[in-house]
């Protein structure tokens, strides 16, 4: 072997040791660290194989052949970025290269592109940049990384390009991981977690991920709902339905979702469930009208509405309502 070869495998295995302690980092920053703090961290651990100024990963939606963002998080740029691109988004010539050939990241100059990204790259101090995006193929949602070097800095290479494009992979498997180590985190710290499914869904109510069971969940109360957008009658405030109740609480620029299944007897009032558990057990409506004070005819309303609100006939189908355990 000579020593130009002895040279190139030292490289090549010095890299592929980097890009390994990465992966390896990348996923311990899944498990331990908060959503609100793993995009910047595990972006600052991949600024240290692949060198770059700037960054913008996010999620988005193709909506007439232009992204539509579900949730984005700048790395060293400011806020108004965001406002830059959309401004301009129709001259990027990096969406339709990128979302051509999914998985292969893209190196665009900005000074010898078009107008658009010419003015964005002076105006945000952006030599070239390097793209890549990977789509869901449940969700058809596409997580995308762009990283940005100063007009002065080193060109990006191919070598730089394959990194990325082996990178991006784990990339979204460690945010996917990350969101479910917050469920799972969230499920520890309930107190009563049975007959719960957590899922994570973005300002605009398209679900990110979810636990097994929350789809069917949400299926009792919206039976042709189909996703992966979340039924318009749920908002940030929650939901309350006659057979699922979500509670929605935000986690960074995100929304973690608590679905339960909801009790038939929930829709009774205090006064119904009163009526309710006597005539369960048994009771006639003169025996029900004397305990609770009411007159007979009152108690044959409370009757008729319970049958209304429980979708029942008999008595024997509230007996059963009132004593059955809670589903797992």
């Amino acid at each position: 072997m000579s020593r130009k070869d002895q040279g190139d495998q030292m490289i090549a295995t010095a890299l592929l040791e980097q890009f390994s302690n990465t992966t390896l980092e990348l996923q311990r920053l899944a498990r331990d660290r908060s959503i609100e703090r793993f995009h910047a961290l595990a972006l600052a651990r991949v600024q240290q194989l692949l060198p770059f100024d700037r960054a913008w990963w996010g999620r988005a939606a193709m909506i007439d052949g232009m992204p539509e963002e579900h949730s984005s998080h700048l790395f060293n740029l400011p806020p108004h970025y965001l406002d830059d691109w959309q401004s301009i988004r129709h001259d990027d010539i990096t969406v339709p290269l990128v979302n051509a050939a999914p998985g292969k990241s893209v190196i665009v100059d900005c000074a010898n592109s078009t107008p658009g990204l010419k003015w964005l790259g002076e105006r945000h101090e952006i030599g070239e940049f390097l793209c890549v995006i990977h789509v869901d193929p449940q969700t058809q949602l596409s997580d995308h990384l762009t990283l940005y070097r100063a007009p002065a800095a080193k060109p990006f290479t191919t070598l730089d390009q394959l990194l990325l494009d082996n990178l991006m992979q784990h990339l979204t498997a460690a945010v996917s991981a990350n969101q479910i180590r917050t469920l799972v985190a969230k499920r520890e710290s309930l107190s009563n977690p049975r007959n719960l499914a957590l899922a994570v869904c973005d300002s605009r109510g398209t679900l990110h991920c979810a636990e097994r069971g929350f789809v069917d969940l949400l299926l009792t109360e919206w039976p042709d709902w189909t996703g992966p957008q979340m039924p318009e009658t749920v908002s940030r405030d929650g939901y309350q339905g006659a057979r699922v109740q979500l509670e929605v609480s935000a986690v960074g620029d995100l929304f973690l979702l608590a679905a339960r299944s909801q009790s038939p007897l929930q829709q009774l009032s205090a006064r119904e469930n009163d009526v309710a558990q006597r005539f369960g057990e048994g009771k006639t409506y003169k025996e029900i009208a004397r305990d609770l004070g009411l007159a007979p005819n009152t108690v044959r309303h409370h009757i008729r509405t319970i049958y209304s609100k429980l979708g029942v006939k008999d008595k024997a189908s509230i007996a059963h309502l009132l004593h059955a355990p809670p589903p797992d």
